[in-house]
């Protein structure tokens, strides 16, 4: 993880210190200590976004909003996005990036708000990876709502199922819950057969 990072660092900007910034990017994944938003999740998107990195005009910039698009999360909040934007601003300056490449990254990492709005290009791709667990196996998928439950451990049990139910409801209620074909065809069915299977269990 820390090699790719790095490569990608010196690819998109001439300066600063991309070891520094792993440092910084591993610390802000490990506080607060979470079950499912942590590296590993961005392990798995990476990896995915590997096979589909043909779909993306700037493979790039989309790599670096997947590495830094939960870098701040709480649960409880309703801004981590924005706040993970601004954070990976700070990192492309220090890259030395292009100004327009900060507002760039900004827009890649909103879409993973998944407001259900259609989305398209690298920001549609960019969402899509980042839900592409939905569409797992029964397996993984139990795996990771079993994480998500624990991420919102703080919150009564009535509660959450009511808000986590309402959620998976609203996502069935879209027409299509991936934006790119390339994805909806192989995560679109399985990730209704789980979130069905789920929202039927709260």
């Amino acid at each position: 993880m820390r090699e790719r990072w790095e490569a990608l660092c010196t690819r998109l900007g001439s300066a600063g210190d991309p070891a520094t910034l792993f440092l910084l990017l591993e610390s802000l994944y490990a506080n607060p200590p979470r079950a499912y938003h942590s590296l590993a999740h961005v392990a798995a998107c990476l990896r995915l976004l590997d096979e589909f990195r043909s779909l993306a005009s700037s493979p790039d910039e989309a790599e670096f909003a997947l590495w830094l698009h939960d870098c701040v999360y709480d649960p409880m909040r309703k801004d981590n996005e924005a706040r993970s934007a601004a954070v990976a601003g700070v990192f492309a300056r220090e890259l030395g990036s292009e100004p327009v490449l900060h507002g760039r990254i900004a827009g890649l990492i909103d879409a993973t708000r998944h407001t259900g709005h259609p989305l398209s290009g690298d920001a549609a791709l960019v969402a899509d990876v980042d839900t592409a667990i939905l569409g797992a196996g029964p397996v993984d998928y139990d795996a990771y709502s079993r994480a998500i439950r624990q991420e919102y451990a703080a919150v009564p049990d009535a509660d959450y199922r009511r808000g986590r139910r309402a959620f998976l409801e609203s996502l069935l209620s879209r027409p299509h819950i991936y934006h790119l074909p390339a994805l909806g065809a192989r995560f679109e069915a399985p990730a209704r057969a789980n979130i069905a299977r789920e929202a039927a269990s709260l």
